[in-house]
């Protein structure tokens, strides 16, 4: 290849790699001082990080795969400089939506009124051998070892039909 046709390539290359303005990646690793992070379906790329994250913080972004606000020196999509990290309002969906492993015991705390889990053609909530699935037509399976039913006050049974064994 010509001298001419390599600084063609490379300008090329560089043009198609540039980035305008902020975006958002996530920070994937962060190990001996190295802070990786995913912007788009590219790899993982090392970043520059501002002085103002600490390295507790930059430590729990990589473990809980956090979103980071990117920018991008000289618009250059190779380097990356994380800004900030972004607080998630729902880590645990967070996890399970990107099917990352949680670390530890997780505890899901809600103080609304109302709390909606959707799915579009089954819910389900398992733990060992006691499953409680929810299916888009209305029914209702619970499954378990020992089931237990108990109310304080009155407890009611209704159904169109009621079968027992």
């Amino acid at each position: 290849m010509r001298s001419r046709e390599k600084k063609e390539a490379a300008l090329d290359l560089e043009r198609a790699e540039r980035v305008e303005g902020v975006r958002v990646g996530r920070v994937v690793s962060y190990e001996g001082g190295l802070v990786r992070v995913q912007h788009g379906r590219e790899g993982a790329v090392v970043a520059r990080v501002s002085a103002a994250i600490g390295s507790d913080a930059l430590a729990k972004a990589a473990r809980e795969g956090q979103e980071a606000v990117l920018v991008y020196e000289g618009g250059r999509a190779a380097k990356p400089i994380v800004i900030a990290i972004l607080q998630s309002a729902t880590p645990m969906v967070d996890a399970i939506l990107s099917g990352r492993p949680m670390q530890g015991d997780k505890v899901a705390r809600v103080d609304g009124k109302r709390v909606v889990i959707e799915g579009r053609d089954e819910v389900v909530l398992q733990c060992g051998r006691a499953s409680l699935t929810l299916y888009r037509d209305g029914e209702v399976v619970l499954r378990g070892v020992n089931v237990v039913s108990q109310a304080s006050q009155t407890h009611k049974i209704r159904g169109g039909k009621v079968q027992i064994n």
